[in-house]
């Protein structure tokens, strides 16, 4: 039951600075970054909590935004990018940028989800919610040149920030402990045990993403 409360609060937690974030982004005059921080308090409430409390900090984030800024592009950004993307980066978050097998896999995975996501906002924006929009979505993508060159540019940008979530989730999640039960402490301190010299069976990363190796020899000299 301990443990179900901190994970709890944990997903409150981040479902208050998912709002905040959200918050930000309605009232002052910024960018989508606010939602991309948001997106990150949704990945934390997944993995630090479950992914259910995932899903509702992201229910409750979608909700509350739509309150303090209506029917606008930066919403339906929210909902159809930011938010999913939050619960996405959850399930993958074991494919790191730090090698290239798991580099290649995420790459692909990152530039099919914005350019599917992107283009829904963006038909959603102009064949759809037509009337009722803070913005012209059609003048404004004139502008930079079309859909085409928005295209390219979106998934650059956003891939980049997906390389740049992966490194701050290393980084994160080493400093904010996962809450175990005593069942899944157990079961860890076991798997420890197995090993012949009494090691931790799973890989040691540094902040970036890389294996520690350890060096058996001076261990031995010591």
């Amino acid at each position: 039951m301990k443990v179900q409360t901190k994970k709890l609060t944990t997903a409150a937690v981040c479902t208050a600075l998912a709002v905040i974030m959200c918050a930000a982004t309605a009232y002052l005059p910024l960018s989508f970054m606010p939602l991309y921080l948001a997106a990150f308090c949704i990945f934390l409430a997944c993995k630090r909590g479950s992914i259910v409390y995932g899903l509702l900090c992201a229910a409750a984030s979608i909700g509350l935004m739509f309150l303090m800024s209506g029917l606008s592009v930066k919403w339906l950004m929210f909902v159809l990018i930011f938010a999913p993307y939050g619960v996405l980066a959850a399930f993958a978050e074991k494919l790191t940028y730090f090698k290239w097998k798991t580099a290649l896999i995420r790459a692909v995975i990152a530039i099919a989800f914005f350019n599917l996501t992107v283009g829904v906002v963006y038909l959603i924006a102009t064949n759809v919610l037509t009337v009722g929009l803070d913005i012209d979505v059609n003048i404004w993508v004139s502008k930079v040149g079309g859909y085409a060159v928005l295209a390219v540019i979106s998934t650059a940008v956003l891939v980049s920030l997906d390389f740049m979530f992966c490194a701050l989730s290393v980084t994160v999640l080493k400093k904010l402990p996962a809450n175990l039960t005593k069942a899944e402490l157990i079961k860890q301190k076991k798997q420890a045990e197995q090993t012949p010299d009494g090691e931790k069976k799973q890989p040691e990363y540094d902040i970036f993403g890389y294996e520690i190796k350890h060096d058996d020899n001076n261990k031995g000299n010591e």
